[in-house]
């Protein structure tokens, strides 16, 4: 009887955002379907709906019934993670004058760290779609990939020279940035090269890779989405689940197995290619409902990464606040889902949420891949870094 009730409840929440109903809370449907519909529980058409327990099969209409909505238009990236960053802190620092003296000395790195980064990558850009690469001349992109390469090594001899033998942290931080740099430039050349050999656009897990190395760059540690690390919450009586592509933590030790609590999650679209509403390097506010994708609709990405957060949520460091990224090939717009505490309850008890809102922001699209797009994401993703970072860099510190 109580499974029958649970697929009962899904079966009316799909059906009202099929007609285009959002003023019902997904408690009243429930209620609703109880008493209008028959408890067969062979009917094949119940378990083809059954869809609420994992988040992938989410719709932006599923999210909304929850009262978590979209902002209706980007937020600029310099304001969108602050609250989120002093958060970051606080937890990080946790008082101690020791960790805010080191913060203090990493703020300082940090600017070599992007200055560096700038020389070393700016020979890898690309300025048309990644739709489009197979058009790149393997011969042309090994040169480049070799001046990249080159640039890294001059940067390392020169960061050797200025910086004291004795200086445990910056050497830590300077080889990790190293081998980040290192690993992407590899990883991208060698993409390039098999997407033009073999004539054909990439898929979600070659661009989930991807964005596993550049992300390690800013000395993140990303862990790849699975089975074995399924995220789950009781929502409305129903255990739901989520496997992002990517989880972000922030480290408490030194070692790389030793990891604390969420700070990231990231959803990859699987999609073949995207267009915005207006031309390229026009200036606009950008709805992320303006995306347009083949092979994936916006909607359906829009509720898996909304359900990721919701779900994901419950471990994260900031515990209101979970950050994000969705990434759709080379593009990645940076997200943030803000919940109160109460709306959470809400949705944990199965009580209505008709007048609770949370609302997830989120960035304009940036393409890693072009210049102009990555130099204007390097201070806040290195920050970002040297944040999650903090605890094991102390603990280091300290040896």
């Amino acid at each position: 009887k109580k499974q029958t009730d649970i697929e009962l409840n899904i079966i009316k929440m799909d059906s009202s955002y099929d007609s285009g109903s959002s003023s019902d809370s997904p408690l009243s449907s429930r209620i609703r379907k109880r008493r209008s519909s028959t408890n067969d529980e062979n009917d094949s058409s119940i378990k083809y709906l059954r869809c609420g327990d994992h988040v992938s099969k989410w719709d932006n209409s599923l999210l909304e019934s929850y009262g978590i909505l979209y902002d209706v238009k980007a937020t600029e990236l310099s304001e969108l993670f602050n609250s989120a960053f002093r958060d970051l802190y606080s937890v990080a620092v946790n008082g101690l004058k020791e960790q805010a003296v080191l913060w203090t000395k990493l703020l300082k790195i940090k600017e070599t760290l992007v200055e560096s980064t700038k020389r070393c990558l700016q020979s890898l850009d690309v300025d048309e779609e990644f739709s489009k690469m197979n058009m790149i001349k393997c011969m042309a992109l090994e040169k480049e990939t070799e001046k990249c390469l080159d640039a890294m090594t001059k940067i390392k001899e020169e960061i050797a020279l200025t910086m004291k033998s004795e200086d445990i942290i910056s050497r830590h931080i300077f080889s990790l940035w190293h081998a980040g740099i290192v690993e992407y430039v590899q990883y991208y050349s060698q993409l390039i090269k098999d997407l033009s050999f073999d004539r054909r656009l990439g898929v979600e897990g070659e661009f989930c890779q991807l964005l596993t190395y550049f992300t390690r760059i800013f000395l993140l540690s990303p862990i790849r989405g699975d089975a074995t690390g399924k995220m789950h919450l009781d929502l409305y009586g129903v255990e739901t689940s989520s496997v992002p592509g990517l989880r972000f933590s922030m480290q408490r030790k030194c070692s790389v197995e030793e990891r604390g609590v969420s700070v990231i999650t990231a959803t990859v679209g699987e999609v073949k290619m995207w267009s915005l509403a207006k031309e390229e390097n026009t200036e606009f506010e950008f709805d992320i409902r303006n995306l347009k994708l083949k092979g994936q609709s916006v909607n359906s990405l829009m509720g898996k990464h909304g359900g990721e957060l919701l779900v994901e949520t419950t471990k994260s460091a900031l515990q209101s606040t979970n950050l994000g990224i969705i990434c759709i090939k080379t593009l990645i717009i940076f997200t943030c889902l803000d919940m109160n505490t109460e709306h959470l309850s809400s949705l944990q008890e199965g009580s209505p949420v008709d007048n609770e809102k949370s609302y997830i922001h989120y960035s304009k699209p940036y393409n890693i891949l072009v210049r102009k797009d990555r130099e204007e994401i390097l201070e806040t993703m290195f920050h970002l870094g040297l944040l999650c970072r903090l605890k094991s860099l102390h603990f280091l510190n300290q040896l």
